[in-house]
């Protein structure tokens, strides 16, 4: 029998949750979540972290901070993805 390999990462587990095929979210909900963004502090934070680990000094606190921003960017950037999708495709018409 052949082994199927699912990658197991937080991202890919999330993916598989929110990133069906069809599209599910309202129009609003759709909006809303393509208005999230990092706050101007948080992007500067981001850089700052990012510039001292591509120069090798981030202590293991910072390491950690720099994960969870990836992380957090990660899981927005799918959820985005999927209210894109959402507001893309047609709408299906009810039937009574």
């Amino acid at each position: 029998m052949a082994e199927i390999t699912t990658e197991t990462s937080e991202m890919a587990i999330l993916r598989r949750i929110v990133d069906p095929e069809q599209p599910l979210l309202s129009t609003e909900a759709a909006q809303a979540i393509l208005r999230l963004d990092f706050s101007a502090a948080d992007r500067a934070r981001m850089n700052e972290l990012a510039a001292r680990n591509r120069a090798g000094k981030l202590t293991a606190s910072d390491e950690q901070e720099l994960d969870n921003y990836i992380r957090v960017g990660q899981t927005l950037g799918i959820l985005q993805s999927k209210a894109r999708r959402s507001l893309g495709a047609p709408r299906k018409t009810r039937i009574n």
